[in-house]
C-alpha cells in the first residue's frame, strides 16, 4: 500500500480482466430462463457449504484485522488501523450471521433465517462503510496514535450493541424474508443501500490516482463485493446459485483485501528492509574496500597486508614454515611519470600489479603499498631459497618492455627481502626491515634485489642523519664552495674555474662530496644545495671581476635533478640579477646521461640560457648514451672529457683513441675541448698533441676557497704550464 501509482491508469488490465469474467458469470446466470436447472435446483448451496464459506471469510477477515493491528507502525497510514477494525466488526458479525444460520443450533435464541440475514446485513454495512472511510480519508498517519484504540473501542461497542439488540430486542427489526416469498422490498433495498456505499467507495478509489497505496487491489475488492451483493440481491431461498455466488465471490473480496493488508503491511516492509540490508550489505563491502584496497590496481593495501601478516606472523610458533616480506620499488619510476604523464605512469602501475600477480604463488598476498611501492606477502616460506627464487622470477619478469599508451616502456625494479622469525617478528619491524634491504639494493646498483641483514639498519640509521645534517648544513651556512682552475693547455693561462662544494662537519670534520652528493640527489636535497652553489659561485665570481682579477668563467655542475625539477632557469636567471655576473662568464656543466629522454619543456629552458649567453658544457662526455642530436640541438659549447679516459692515457691505447676521437668529433663540431683529472706533465703533453684545448687537474691545483685561489690568481704562472710542441 506503499506503492506509488502516479499517474497509474484507472483500472489495470489485470483488474478489469478480474472483474470482467466475474461479471460475465453472473450475467450468464442472470440471463437463464428462469425454469432452467441452475436456477429451479434447491440444493446448490447447502448448509455446510455455507458453514465453510462463512468460516472461511470470517478467518480472512479476522487476519485482515490481525496483520494490520500488529504491523502498525507510527509513520502508518491510518487507513490501515480503519480497515483493522471494520473487517473486526465484520469477522465478529459474520461470526454471528454463521451461528444464526437455520440449521445450526441455537445462539442464545432460535436460529432463523430471518436472525441470520440481520446479522449478515450488518456485516455488509460494515464492511461498505469503513472500504468507503479508507477510501475517502486522506493517506496519512494518525495524528495521536492512541485514535486506534478509541476506533477499536467504538468497534467492540457497536458489534455488542448490535448483536444485544438482534438477540434481546428482535422486535425492531423490521421483516427480511418471508418463507415461500423470498426477500422482501426492504431486504433488497437494504442489499442496494450496500452496493450503493461500496459504488462511492469505488469512486473515491478512481480519484485518488496518485496516492501511495495499492489502489487497483481495493478497487477490485470493492468490485467483487458489488457483484456479491447483487447476488443477494436475486436469490429466491438460501439454497440457490445465487447464494452459492455471492458468498463465494464474498470469500474472493475478502482475500483480496487480506492481500493488500499483507503486502502493504508485511511483504512490502520486508522487501524493503530486505533492500536496506543489502544496500547496507554494499555500503559496508564499498568501505571495505576502500579501506583495505588501493583504488588504481584493485590490490589489498598496508592495512590488508597488515592484518593477513600478523595472522601469519602467529602460526610462527606452531610451524616450522617462515614468513617472508618482499619490498620493492620502481627504479626512476618519477622520470617515467614526468616524461610520459601521469596516465602513463598510471597504467604502468596498473600493468605491473597485473604482471607481479602473474607470478606469485595462490597463497602469496601482493600489495600496492605507496606511489611505486610494492609489497609481497610470503606466509608458509619452507627456507630462504625459495624468497630469492621468487625475486629472481620477478625480475626476470620485467625484462618485457611494457606498452604505455603508445610507448614501449622498460623499467627496474630493486627488491628487499626480511623472513621472520629471525629478521623480525612483528609486521612493522619486518616492513622496516624489507624496506630497508630495498634501499641498499638501491644502491648496489638497482635492478637487483638484497637480503635484510642487521649492518643494514645502521647504515640506514647514519644515512638518515646524514641526510639531517646536510639539511641543517644547507641552512646554517656550514657548506664552502672550492674553485679548481682549468687551464689553456697551449698558453698555460687560466681558462677557468670550476666551483665545487666543500662540507666542513662541526663534528665529522671535512665529509667527502662522493659520500653526501649521492645521498642529496636520492632525497633531491641536491635542488636547494644546487641552487646554492649557483647563487655562491656567481656571487663569487663578480667579486673577482669587480677586483679585476681576469676570471674567464665560473663552471657550475648541474644535476639531472636539478635539470629536471629544479625550475633552472629561474634559478640561473636569480643569481646572475642579484651577482650582477655576465651571462657569458657563467658555464652550466651538464651530464649527458641526465639529457637522455628529457622533456621538451627542459630543453627549450636550456636553449632560453643559452640565447642570453650562459655557456654549456657536457661533463663526464663518452660516459653515458652519447648523442650529435643534443650537441646539435642546444648548441653547446664545450665537451669535458671524463677522467677515466685521461688518468691511463699515456699507457693505454683504448682510452688514447677514444680521448682522440672525442676531440676530434668536438674540432669536427666547433666545440672547444676540456680533460679533467690531469695529473702529470706527460698526460698534459699528450693531450695537448692530441688537439684537446683546455684542462683540469691536480697536475695545476688542488680545489681551493676562494680566498686561496684569489692569491693564486693574482700571480698564475701561465708560462709555466704553456705546452710546446705541435698537435697530431
Amino acid at each position: 500500500m506503499y506503492q506509488s501509482h502516479d499517474n497509474s491508469p484507472l483500472f489495470s488490465r489485470s483488474t478489469l480482466v478480474i472483474l470482467g469474467w466475474l461479471a460475465a458469470v453472473l450475467l450468464i446466470v442472470w440471463l437463464l430462463p428462469a425454469n432452467s436447472l441452475l436456477k429451479t435446483a434447491g440444493n446448490w448451496f447447502p448448509t455446510w457449504l455455507h458453514s465453510c464459506m462463512e468460516l472461511l471469510a470470517i478467518v480472512v477477515a479476522a487476519l485482515v484485522f490481525s496483520i494490520s493491528w500488529h504491523s502498525y507502525r507510527s509513520e502508518q497510514a491510518g487507513n490501515l488501523s480503519l480497515l483493522a477494525c471494520g473487517y473486526l466488526a465484520v469477522a465478529l458479525l459474520d461470526s454471528a450471521h454463521l451461528l444464526s444460520y437455520r440449521g445450526m443450533p441455537d445462539f442464545i435464541t432460535p436460529s432463523s433465517v430471518e436472525k441470520a440475514i440481520d446479522f449478515w446485513l450488518a456485516a455488509r454495512l460494515s464492511e461498505a462503510l469503513v472500504l468507503l472511510g479508507v477510501a475517502l480519508r486522506a493517506w496519512r498517519p494518525l495524528s495521536n496514535p492512541q485514535q486506534r484504540y478509541q476506533w477499536l473501542a467504538a468497534t467492540l461497542g457497536g458489534v455488542a450493541l448490535m448483536v444485544y439488540l438482534r438477540l434481546y430486542q428482535p422486535q425492531l427489526f423490521p421483516r427480511m424474508f418471508i418463507e415461500g416469498q423470498g426477500l422482501t422490498p426492504l431486504k433488497i433495498v437494504m442489499e442496494w443501500l450496500v452496493i450503493g456505499l461500496l459504488a462511492c467507495a469505488a469512486v473515491g478509489l478512481l480519484r485518488r490516482r496518485e496516492q501511495p497505496f495499492d489502489r487497483q487491489g481495493l478497487l477490485l475488492a470493492v468490485g467483487i463485493s458489488i457483484l456479491s451483493e447483487l447476488c443477494f440481491t436475486a436469490y429466491r431461498n438460501p439454497h440457490d446459485i445465487y447464494q452459492l455466488l455471492g458468498h463465494a465471490y464474498k470469500v474472493l473480496a475478502c482475500l483480496v483485501v487480506y492481500r493488500v493488508v499483507f503486502v502493504s503491511s508485511i511483504q512490502q516492509p520486508y522487501i524493503q528492509l530486505t533492500s536496506e540490508i543489502s544496500e547496507r550489505r554494499r555500503a559496508e563491502q564499498q568501505v571495505e574496500t576502500l579501506s583495505f584496497y588501493d583504488n588504481l590496481t584493485g590490490l589489498p593495501n598496508l592495512e590488508l597486508l597488515r592484518d593477513r601478516t600478523s595472522k601469519a606472523l602467529s602460526t610462527l610458533s606452531r610451524d616450522a614454515q617462515q614468513v617472508a616480506l618482499l619490498y620493492m620499488d620502481i627504479d626512476g619510476f618519477k622520470d617515467v611519470n614526468d616524461s610520459l604523464g601521469h596516465a602513463c605512469g598510471d597504467t604502468l602501475i596498473r600493468e605491473l600489479g597485473s604482471r607481479l600477480q602473474g607470478l606469485l604463488r595462490s597463497s602469496d598476498t601482493l600489495c600496492r603499498a605507496t606511489g611505486d611501492e610494492f609489497v609481497i606477502l610470503m606466509p608458509d616460506v619452507e627456507n630462504a631459497e625459495s624468497v630469492g627464487l621468487l625475486a629472481e622470477r620477478i625480475l626476470n619478469g620485467l625484462q618485457r618492455p611494457f606498452l604505455l599508451h603508445g610507448h614501449l616502456q622498460t623499467i627496474s625494479l630493486s627488491l628487499g627481502a626480511a623472513v621472520a622469525p629471525h629478521d623480525g617478528q612483528d609486521c612493522e619491524t619486518l616492513l622496516r626491515n624489507a624496506e630497508t634491504a630495498m634501499y641498499q639494493a638501491k644502491q648496489d646498483g638497482r635492478q637487483t634485489w638484497r637480503f635484510f641483514d642487521s649492518t643494514m639498519n645502521q647504515q640506514a640509521l647514519a644515512r638518515l642523519q646524514l641526510l639531517n645534517d646536510l639539511r641543517q648544513a644547507i641552512a646554517q651556512h656550514q657548506l664552502q664552495l672550492y674553485y679548481q682552475p682549468q687551464i689553456d693547455l697551449a698558453s698555460g693561462r687560466l681558462s677557468g674555474v670550476e666551483a665545487l662544494v666543500r662540507w666542513q662537519h662541526p663534528v665529522r670534520g671535512m665529509i667527502s662530496p662522493a659520500e653526501f652528493i649521492p645521498a642529496a640527489e636520492e632525497s633531491r636535497l641536491i635542488i636547494p644545495l644546487g641552487e646554492w652553489v649557483l647563487r655562491q659561485a656567481c656571487a663569487q665570481a663578480a667579486s673577482w671581476q669587480r677586483q679585476g682579477l681576469a676570471l674567464p668563467q665560473v663552471a657550475v655542475n648541474i644535476s639531472a635533478i636539478q635539470l629536471q625539477h629544479g625550475h633552472l632557469e629561474e634559478s640561473v636567471l636569480q643569481a646572475l640579477a642579484d651577482s650582477h655576473l655576465p651571462a657569458s662568464l657563467l658555464e652550466l656543466e651538464i651530464t649527458e646521461s641526465s639529457l637522455v629522454d628529457k622533456t621538451e619543456q627542459v630543453i627549450d629552458s636550456l636553449k632560453r640560457l643559452k640565447a642570453m649567453g650562459v655557456n654549456l658544457s657536457i661533463d663526464d662526455f663518452g660516459t653515458g648514451y652519447s648523442s650529435l642530436a643534443y650537441l646539435q640541438t642546444l648548441a653547446v659549447d664545450k665537451l669535458k672529457i671524463d677522467q677515466s679516459f685521461v688518468r691511463d692515457l699515456t699507457l693505454n691505447q683504448d682510452n688514447r683513441a677514444i680521448v682522440s676521437a672525442i676531440v676530434q668529433m668536438a674540432h669536427t663540431l666547433g666545440l672547444a675541448c676540456i680533460a679533467e683529472g690531469v695529473e702529470s706533465q706527460d698526460i698534459a703533453a699528450a693531450l695537448h698533441r692530441l688537439g684537446c684545448q683546455q684542462a683540469q687537474g691536480y697536475l695545476y691545483a688542488r680545489p681551493l676557497p676562494a680566498d686561496e685561489l684569489q692569491t693564486l690568481l693574482q700571480d698564475w704562472p701561465a708560462a709555466h704550464w704553456a705546452q710546446d710542441g705541435a698537435t697530431e
